[in-house]
């Protein structure tokens, strides 16, 4: 639900940009390349971070009991989600004030098209990213109970 909740006003914002942008000039013709590959190379500088370092933890120590433990993992990923979902929503918000500069509507779409799949594939709590950092935080050996506990996937 928060994620859901994060990832909402992307789309919104985009919305509201139209109503005070892209009603006076519209998509007309496309603004000077940069105002493309700015956004594009700030995706790739996302996806690059959230990859190599956006699913590191520190590794769970012994003991302990696994109510504990699990909150304290559900506690390490809902942190790194946020940091990750902040590095790829900073794609769509760049492209607000260079909309702005060039005057164009085309920015705002262009971030938006590449953060919102950015946003879902890096951000949200799927099974893979879960995965991902149940690993990280299991890789001392011990188990982060992120994924839940065996008797629970009976």
């Amino acid at each position: 639900m928060t994620m859901l909740g994060l990832l909402f006003p992307v789309p919104m914002i985009a919305l509201v940009l139209w109503f005070v942008i892209g009603t006076v000039h519209g998509l007309s013709e496309f603004p000077a390349s940069w105002t493309a590959l700015v956004p594009l190379a700030l995706a790739v500088g996302a996806y690059s971070f959230c990859e190599l370092v956006g699913f590191r933890a520190q590794p769970i120590q012994p003991g302990g009991r696994p109510a504990e433990v699990e909150n304290q993992s559900w506690l390490a990923f809902n942190k790194s989600a946020f940091l990750r979902f902040v590095a790829c929503e900073a794609v769509f918000l760049v492209t607000i004030p260079i909309a702005f500069v060039v005057s164009s509507y085309w920015p705002v779409l262009i971030g938006a098209a590449l953060a919102l799949p950015l946003i879902a594939w890096e951000a949200w709590p799927s099974k893979r990213n879960l995965q991902r950092f149940a690993a990280s935080l299991e890789s001392g050996g011990h188990p982060s109970y992120l994924l839940g506990r065996p008797i629970d996937r009976v």
